[in-house]
């Protein structure tokens, strides 16, 4: 490997007049690498990245802080493809660029020339200048090095006190909360994501946000860090101290713009770039979080793409330009969805601009969209949200919003039909599939018909859903038109005991019930099961234990405090205590049906365990089902289960009463 890479570099600079070097392995760096190597094959190109990794996706960073992803998950999109015209330096920094004899230094000393350079230099953490900022266990959450430091301290810290109450803080302090790790966010606004979303937004995501146990302190910063050596706690802005082994600060970025300072590019807070993003200089591009585009910098990484593809299409001399981007912002890792995108209406008149809300206080869902002289121009959601992506779409293609799409919208939450905004094959070719590439529905299907089919070829051959992934659904969707959900683990087993129940119950409602004995003196005495009080009273709350820690498991799914263990296990729990509850009733009833009230209790324990086993077998096969029919059907039974069992409390009662009053 290292022979070739030298061959290379001796042919490359041979020709180093037609040579572009790009200067950043981040996620930008790297798009903008492919992009031209997709449209220029043959072109000579050298690229510097000064950490010593792999290029990884750092939008992913805290899944996988969090456990949740592996290194593959966040490496495998940002390969780097071996090439005879491609030189890859990766630890390696460049240290000046110089101009007037178009070249570039590394920090061994080695030059480069250059025909075209494109910075994708990125950003570094804004840290304030506060006392104690020098003590150790002090870090920030910006790159796989601070990543790798929190790895290492999760294990010992007890408490974490995060500054900051943006995206990412929230991210980094979802990741902290394993191994019991207490938490604390500190943020000087008066409430989360001040600049993504309104107040009755935030109200719902400061709430689910101490409901995972992490501790808020809002509209009150922080002044200084305590401790000797190490962090033992931090002082607010009103004088409260809160202790803490740990301080993570995620209070904004700057981006990292000394390289062309030196260099003497106009800069500002950013390295400023016109519409074809250059640089004062016309042979240098800047793109990414370092750029600034008429004086905004993005921090993000969608603009970034956006802005690698202008650049790389005006070094082809194709005539394209960059107006900005409308940025979107998804929260994904402190488990409930949020979303914002364009024009939240904080801060804004309200003369300007008209704002409808559906909210949903049962589920906890709120929806906000703004509209501009009729058009769609900005969005916010607090839970799940079906036609997400088209509303994305809309909003970036300012679609125009008819009345009585407003009144679907104040009524049900949604603008477009239920199923318009779910089948994604029917959308416009110019619909944007991934917000994060910027891929649309007519790249995706493009791709399909010319052979991709599976998700991993349309994401190789179009990189959507590369980045954060969340569009893969709708990758799927497009891949035949169907969306179907994944297999549960252990999927036999599962099966067989949701069978299982189903024959108990057929055998109930079939079978004639077990006769008592026709003589007292048989030597079995079998009939004891329904003549004995004692027996009868055991097997009897038995069941209505049965019931009791049937109630207890539903816990699991509502209350996002009781965590133990994962889903997957609840979920056999619950299936195996239906098999349990069909052997209490056989003990208590020989399965026989009885009389009035006895007979309707019956029907209806008979009822409970029919669905819940039909739930069961649907659970096992609804991998290979179409995902919308699917969640049809799911919402059906579970109305259904829900149904049978109000009636339950009150029967059970009467029951007991009557056995116990006659």
């Amino acid at each position: 490997m290292n022979t070739a890479v030298h061959l290379v570099k001796e042919k490359i600079s041979a020709d180093a007049n037609d040579t572009i070097v790009i200067i950043g392995t981040g996620p930008v760096g790297i798009k903008a690498l492919t992009t031209l190597l997709e449209r220029s094959p043959q072109q000579n190109i050298v690229i510097y990245g000064d950490e010593p990794w792999e290029p990884y996706n750092r939008v992913r960073l805290s899944s996988f802080l969090a456990g949740e992803i592996g290194w593959s998950d966040i490496t495998e999109s940002q390969k780097i493809p071996q090439r005879e015209n491609l030189v890859q330096h990766h630890h390696c920094k460049v240290v000046e660029i110089n101009r007037q004899q178009a070249y570039v230094v590394d920090e061994l000393g080695r030059i480069q020339h250059y025909s075209k350079l494109i910075l994708a230099l990125g950003s570094h953490p804004h840290i304030p200048s506060i006392e104690g900022i020098e003590l150790q266990r002090v870090y920030t959450f910006r790159n796989m090095s601070d990543t790798q430091h929190l790895l290492a301290r999760r294990v010992k810290s007890r408490t974490v006190a995060v500054i900051g109450g943006g995206v990412l803080g929230l991210e980094v302090a979802k990741a902290m909360t394993r191994n019991h790790t207490k938490v604390i966010v500190v943020d000087h606004a008066q409430h989360l994501m001040l600049r993504q979303l309104d107040e009755q937004a935030a109200t719902l995501l400061n709430q689910h946000i101490s409901d995972l146990g992490i501790q808020l302190y809002l509209g009150n910063g922080i002044k200084r860090i305590i401790g000797k050596d190490t962090v033992s706690a931090i002082e607010l802005r009103n004088g409260e101290v809160l202790s803490c082994d740990t301080v993570i600060f995620s209070t904004g970025i700057k981006p990292n713009i000394q390289l062309a300072r030196e260099a003497k590019l106009s800069v500002g807070r950013g390295i400023r770039v016109s519409d074809t993003m250059q640089t004062s200089d016309p042979n240098i591009y800047a793109v990414g979080e370092c750029a600034e585009h008429r004086e905004t910098v993005y921090g993000l990484v969608a603009p970034g793409y956006e802005q690698a593809k202008v650049a790389i299409a005006d070094i082809e001399k194709r005539t394209t330009q960059y107006t900005g981007s409308i940025t979107a912002t998804q929260l994904k890792v402190v488990g409930l969805p949020v979303f914002s995108m364009g024009r939240t209406g904080e801060g804004e008149s309200k003369s300007t601009f008209n704002e409808y809300i559906y909210q949903d206080t049962q589920t906890g869902v709120y929806r906000k969209i703004i509209r501009f002289r009729n058009r769609l121009v900005g969005a916010i959601a607090i839970g799940e949200w079906g036609a997400l992506a088209r509303i994305q779409e809309g909003i970036v293609k300012q679609r125009y919003i008819w009345p009585w799409q407003i009144r679907r919208f104040i009524k049900t939450g949604d603008l477009w039909p239920l199923e318009q905004g779910k089948s994604v094959s029917q959308w416009p070719a110019s619909a944007v599939v991934c917000n994060c590439t910027g891929v649309t529905r007519g790249q995706c299907s493009q791709a399909i018909s010319s052979g991709c089919n599976s998700i991993e070829s349309v994401m190789q051959r179009t990189s959507a859903s590369t980045v954060c992934g969340s569009c893969r659904p709708l990758i799927q969707s497009l891949l035949g038109g169907v969306v179907k959900a994944d297999k549960i683990p252990a999927l036999k087993s599962f099966l067989l005991y949701s069978v299982l129940i189903s024959l108990m119950v057929t055998a109930a409602v079939l079978l004639p019930g077990i006769a008592y004995n026709a003589s007292s003196m048989t030597s079995i005495q079998w009939d004891l099961l329904w003549r004995d009080n004692l027996i009868k009273q055991i097997s009897g709350y038995s069941i209505l234990f049965l019931i009791v820690v049937g109630l207890l498991l539903s816990l699991r799914k509502r209350w996002p405090k009781f965590a133990l263990f994962d889903f997957t296990f609840w979920r056999y729990l619950h299936v195996l205590l239906g098999v349990f509850i069909g052997v209490g009733l056989f003990l208590h009833t020989g399965f026989r049906l009885g009389d009035n009230l006895n007979a309707w209790l019956m029907l209806l324990f008979l009822g409970l365990m029919l669905i819940g086993s039909m739930f069961g077998v649907f659970m096992s096969l609804q991998h290979k089902i179409d995902g919308v029919l699917a969640q049809r059907i799911r919402g059906y039974m579970q109305w259904g289960h829900v149904l049978l069992f109000w009636p339950l409390p009150a029967l059970l009662t009467f029951h007991i009463i009557k056995t116990y009053y006659f």
